[in-house]
Parts: structure tokens; C-alpha cells; sequence
């Protein structure tokens, strides 16, 4: 199952600090569901670089920190990237070309007469003392495109921060999948510590594409 958190992009002049929590909940086949959670701790500093973990889900992941299974390092002014693996202790180096902005899909129909997408204004609100914007983008898939009978919606919903650039809420339901929810928490919008960005010593580093 594919899953797409939060995006940080290498916003300058923005820093921060917080935990993501992640609730995936899968729609099995006999109709029931199965949720999962995780934490995880994300940053970026005044220059735009941005360190996030990844840890594994479970079912009790909203209430312990699970496994890291990655540390991944960003440096805009560098061109760098580095995934490190804990369990092997090793960081594999790449170019990075950070993304400027978010795309969003158009509003209107989808091409090949799959369906529309739509969006809705949903305010603004104070989330831990940050100001957010929120919205609701509205897929409707026409029956028979997946095999479905009648048309499905999928609907994501989105509450952004546009001091950090970034979304504190992200929602997300395709009846193919289930839901997606990722909620920032604990933001502190102070410099982080400069160590939290840099790759962890005793780490064997591998270039990768030929650098």
C-alpha cells in the first residue's frame, strides 16, 4: 500500500520542529478494516534543511515510537540527500534538486472521461497556535474505471500553514485503499539544534549515480 505523508519542502527563513503521526486504516476484503499508527519526529532549519525519520506501523504506533527504519538528511544549498539505514549504519548519498512548489490536480474533468475533481474552502483556525488554511479536493471516479459499479469519491482534505509551507493536517479516503491521516503536533517554530541535520557519525557513506 502506497503512502504519501507530509511534504517538507526546503522553505528558508521557516524553521521548525514537530511529530507526525500517521493513521493508515486498509479496507480488507471481507469489509472489515486494520489500522495502524506511527510517530515520527521531522525538522527543518532557517537555511532549508530538513532531516525526517521513517519508522514502521503498527497497531500501537500512536502510543510508542516504533523502529526507525530510515534517517533521511536534505541539504538545498548542497544538492545533497542522504538515506541512512540504522540497522546497517550505512547513508546512501544522492543529488538533490529540491521541488519549488506543491502541485495540485486542476480542478474540472479528468482526462479520458474518468471522472472530475473539485475543491471546496474550508476556512481558517488556529492548530497549536498556527494559523492554517484548510481545504477539500473532491475526485469522483465514473463507475467501471476500477471496476467499481457506481461512482466513488476520493477525498482529501487539507489544512496548510502558509508561515511554514507546510500542511499540519493531511486527510485522505479512496474506497480502493482506506483513509490516510497525518497530524503535526508539538510544533515549535524555534531554530532547531544544528546536530539534528547532520549525518550520524560512525555511518559508512556510499555515493550514489556515479558521484
Amino acid at each position: 500500500m502506497f503512502i504519501q505523508s507530509i511534504d517538507i519542502l526546503p522553505q528558508q527563513n521557516a524553521p521548525f520542529s514537530a511529530i507526525v503521526t500517521a493513521e493508515v486504516t486498509r479496507i480488507l476484503v471481507d469489509g472489515s478494516t486494520q489500522s495502524n499508527w506511527n510517530r515520527r519526529t521531522v525538522a527543518r532549519d532557517s537555511a532549508g534543511r530538513i532531516f525526517q525519520e521513517r519508522r514502521l506501523l503498527q497497531p500501537n504506533g500512536d502510543k510508542v515510537m516504533t523502529p526507525v527504519t530510515q534517517l533521511e538528511y536534505y541539504d538545498p544549498l548542497r544538492h545533497e540527500f542522504f538515506a541512512c539505514r540504522p540497522e546497517a549504519k550505512i547513508c546512501y548519498q544522492h543529488p538533490y534538486s529540491a521541488p519549488e512548489t506543491m502541485r495540485l490536480m486542476p480542478a474540472g474533468p479528468l482526462p479520458d472521461g474518468r471522472g472530475s475533481v473539485k475543491r471546496e474552502e474550508l476556512g481558517r483556525k488556529l492548530i497549536e497556535a498556527v494559523d492554517v488554511i484548510g481545504s477539500r479536493e473532491i475526485t469522483t471516479i465514473n463507475a467501471g474505471v476500477f471496476g467499481n459499479e457506481k461512482s466513488e469519491p476520493i477525498v482529501k482534505e487539507f489544512w496548510y500553514s502558509p508561515r511554514l509551507g507546510i500542511n499540519i493536517i493531511t486527510k485522505r479516503f479512496d474506497p480502493r485503499n482506506g483513509t490516510q491521516n497525518f497530524v503535526l503536533s508539538n510544533i515549535n517554530m524555534n531554530e532547531p539544534d544544528p546536530k539534528i541535520f547532520e549525518v550520524p557519525e560512525g555511518y559508512r557513506v556510499v555515493k550514489m549515480n556515479g558521484q
